[in-house]
């Protein structure tokens, strides 16, 4: 730890503490915390789990305490992670860790960390724009070996381990606050305070700089059991990266992904619109693009007649289309990079995607040079799939500061982000009162206690009817049969009251009455709202009626989110074809549906309720119906 200080130029004063005042390579020695001459920034506990417990109970003034040891809740031993807890809370400390690789900030001389991407010469150690903030210390030293591999850096790592005190959202937000961070990347394994990094990543949003995620594993089971459908279906697992996509946040498959994501966000300017156009000289290469940029919901509208015209003299049996298939340009190289200008400055796009694929090693210098050449008033972003012939011009690209990455998914993640528009990411107020406030259409119906009343009923409303059991704590009437549909004669209400009171009562519950409700066929649609034990307030959509949790189309977001938010998440059904009108059916009114899921999560964000679920939501043709809620 002394070595990596001195090595990276830290200026400050260093004190080593030890009862035993060994010497220690020059430095003034103290037997505890409390015998420093003044309460110190920060104090790194690079000692045993349970002596780093008394190090932060004797901490009382200290600006901070990273804690190295393992040993703690990852072990099992959650009771001594609890003690560490309640001593920093008495101490009035904070605490990143325990189990943590530490804090390293090069561009002040700060290695408070054991991490070995540390054992290199101190000018390989540089700043940049990108911030790490990791739960998995391993990982973090990888990327800060990927960054200096490239000759570029990381502005802050901060290793946050089993966080009993800072939390993943504490730090993200702690980076963001940096001037020379415009990237943060967070890597984490399971999410102990949704609430937190949330608010953290919207924050980072509110203040212009981007946040890139990298998610291990499948995250931890809720212990929690919720009584309606969009409870059984809100596993951290599944909910997780449907939160993060509706926040605008790319999710990477591995953490040489989330680098570069994040590296081509920082270095690219944020395009005026979300038209991309994609340059390449690769058939196999367009095909490609296309389907990553349909997975990704991206636009790549195709050139307007005057680029068209005049991007015909670069093609060699290649199509003017969008991507741009150049054809072969061994014997004319120039034609790419004139063509990516022509992209750029055409005015029929936003951003630019060159794509670089093999060629001759001794076109490379030439190309490099004129794509930095390149002029144009949008981004251009560098696909370099140019393989170890090309090898010379990526790494001048990096040199250079221009966006690039040999990853297609990352050059397309970056994309999706650079294109999210950050008015779409402003949150509605919450609202607060009961489901029937909220201004959505409710067919009540009325309830029946025999079955003469439950066909006097029906008279009232009129033919055809849906008679259902109601009784306390009934929640899902379909899984006891207890629902009868589509009713057209007295005789049908009678029975079917019969049956669903009989059904019931069977089951074990007591005062089981009914309720009669017209018959409203149509399109059924889920859409719930719960406040989540460590993700926090959370809506959804999905397919709904009985095979809502069979089939578990279903897509999650914090909330509130406002009605663009609530488009973006429709838009991720499997089903949203059939909001359509697939196979002759009249379309659904999304606009509609989108603001009932932005005032359902608002109120859920409200506070009134911990749960709750329309199912089914009905598009009759006319309007949403609620024909059954859960609350």
């Amino acid at each position: 730890m002394v070595s990596n200080l001195r090595r990276l130029g830290y200026g400050g004063t260093i004190w080593g503490v030890n009862p035993s005042l060994p010497e220690i390579d020059s430095i003034e020695m103290f037997a505890s915390v409390p015998e420093l001459p003044t309460p110190p920034d920060l104090v790194v506990a690079a000692v045993p789990a349970a002596v780093a417990v008394d190090v932060v109970a004797a901490s009382t003034g200290v600006g901070a305490v990273v804690v190295l040891a393992a040993g703690f809740g990852e072990s099992g031993h959650t009771d001594l992670e609890e003690s560490l807890r309640d001593c920093a809370h008495s101490a009035g400390v904070r605490v990143i860790g325990p189990n943590s690789g530490g804090v390293i900030r090069p561009g002040r001389g700060l290695a408070a960390s054991f991490l070995t991407c540390l054992d290199r010469p101190a000018d390989q150690i540089r700043s940049g724009h990108v911030a790490v903030v990791s739960q998995s210390g391993g990982i973090a030293s990888y990327l800060n070996n990927l960054a200096s591999g490239r000759s570029e850096g990381v502005a802050l790592t901060v290793s946050t381990g089993n966080e009993a005190d800072v939390d993943l959202g504490e730090a993200v937000e702690a980076a963001s606050r940096l001037d020379e961070v415009s990237v943060v990347i967070v890597v984490l394994e399971t999410v102990r305070n949704g609430e937190s990094l949330f608010a953290a990543i919207r924050s980072c949003q509110a203040i212009g700089k981007a946040v890139v995620a990298c998610r291990l594993g499948s995250g931890e089971t809720s212990e929690r059991l919720l009584a309606s459908h969009t409870g059984a279906m809100a596993l951290p697992e599944k909910v997780l990266d449907g939160v993060l996509a509706t926040l605008g946040v790319p999710v990477a498959a591995t953490p040489a992904e989330a680098y570069d994501v994040a590296v081509i966000l920082a270095r690219a300017p944020r395009p005026a619109g979300r038209r991309i156009g994609a340059v390449t000289h690769s058939g196999g290469f367009a095909i490609l693009l296309s389907d990553l940029a349909e997975q990704a919901d991206l636009t790549l509208p195709q050139p307007g007649p005057t680029l068209a015209e005049a991007i015909a003299p670069t093609l060699n049996h290649g199509s003017a289309t969008n991507p741009l298939d150049l054809g072969a340009i061994i014997g004319g190289p120039q034609r790419f990079a004139a063509a990516v200008g022509r992209f750029a400055e055409s005015g029929d796009y936003d951003l630019v995607l060159a794509v670089t694929t093999a060629h001759p090693p001794a076109h490379t210098e030439t190309r490099v040079t004129s794509l930095l050449d390149v002029g144009g008033s949008v981004p251009v972003i560098h696909l370099w799939m140019a393989g170890d012939q090309g090898e010379t011009g990526l790494r001048r690209l990096r040199a250079a500061g221009a966006p690039v990455t040999d990853e297609p998914r990352a050059a397309v993640a970056a994309l999706a982000a650079l294109t999210i528009i950050p008015e779409d990411l402003v949150l509605p107020d919450p609202i607060q009162g009961l489901p029937r406030a909220w201004g959505i259409p409710h067919l009540l119906g009325e309830l029946a206690d025999t079955a003469d009343a439950a066909v006097a009923v029906a008279k009232r409303l009129g033919l055809p009817v849906v008679v259902k059991a109601e009784a306390t704590g009934l929640l899902h009437k379909t899984e006891l049969d207890a629902v009868r549909l589509g009713l057209t004669s007295d005789e049908e209400v009678r029975a079917a009251f019969e049956h669903v009171v009989r059904q019931v009562s069977d089951a074990g519950w007591d005062s089981v009455t009914t309720r009669v409700q017209p018959y409203r066929p149509g399109l059924e649609i889920i859409v719930g709202g719960i406040v989540h034990q460590t993700l926090g307030p959370l809506v959804s959509v999905g397919q709904g009626g009985i095979m809502a949790e069979v089939i578990s189309d279903v897509a999650f977001a914090p909330a509130p989110i406002g009605v663009t938010g609530a488009r973006r998440l429709i838009d991720r059904l499997a089903a949203r074809k059939l909001l359509d009108g697939h196979r002759g059916a009249l379309p659904a009114d999304v606009d509609r549906l989108a603001e009932i899921i932005s005032l359902v999560s608002r109120g859920i964000a409200g506070g009134a309720l911990a749960e709750f679920e329309i199912n089914p939501l009905v598009w009759d043709g006319e309007q949403w119906v609620v024909v059954d809620c859960l609350y």
